[in-house]
């Protein structure tokens, strides 16, 4: 038979908190495992992924804006300044005016406009495939215009840093194309194969 005394100290043990030593051990393991998760983790790819999906969504808006404001919206790829720049044409006359709206999207810094190792979609070999420019800058860019058409067929490829060079990161590249009838946008992404549509 158990004494009153020792069945209070059973309670009590089953009872008591995590010792200090007890809480550092598992803190320590979960620094270790995060850290062990943390280089499985490709940033790269990330940022390529996330960039094409901001640069689609910012080529649908503009188009979704040209025909909502009815007015044109440029979009510009600037390859030079690792960013795209989108200009409210109000006046329609093809270039940026002082208090005309802009605003810019910027690549990652492990992310860079071109082709990389992968071979090329119908769009071609140019990092920016679109010939049109946007008058002040000289820079190519794409037009919307009031009914949702774009200015002419064309794309953009992006890839990370590391596959600029080296065929082991070939599936990094991913690719935008715009149709010029209903200005559609479409992604694209390379799978180590084919190019295949989505991200």
């Amino acid at each position: 038979m158990i004494e009153r005394g020792t069945m209070q100290t059973v309670r009590a043990r089953r009872h008591r908190g995590f010792t200090l030593v007890e809480m550092l051990i598992v803190i320590t393991m979960i620094g270790i495992l995060t850290s062990i998760a943390f280089w499985r983790v490709d940033i790269a790819r990330y940022q390529v992924n996330g960039d094409i999906q901001s640069i689609g969504t910012t080529l649908i808006a503009s188009q979704r804006e040209a025909i909502a404001k009815q007015h044109n919206v440029i979009v510009v790829f600037d390859t030079a300044g690792n960013r795209v720049r989108v200009i409210w044409d109000a006046n329609n006359n093809g270039q940026y005016d002082d208090g005309e709206h802009t605003r810019m999207v910027f690549l990652g810094d492990r992310v860079r406009f071109g082709l990389g190792t992968a071979p090329p979609l119908p769009i071609g070999t140019q990092a920016i495939n679109f010939t049109d420019t946007e008058t002040s800058s000289g820079l190519p860019a794409v037009t919307f215009y009031r009914n949702g058409s774009a200015s002419e067929a064309g794309g953009a490829y992006i890839t990370s840093t590391r596959s600029l060079g080296d065929p082991k990161y070939v599936n990094d590249n991913r690719a935008m194309r715009v149709e010029r009838a209903t200005g559609r946008a479409e992604w694209w992404h390379y799978d180590g194969t084919t190019w295949q549509r989505g991200f």
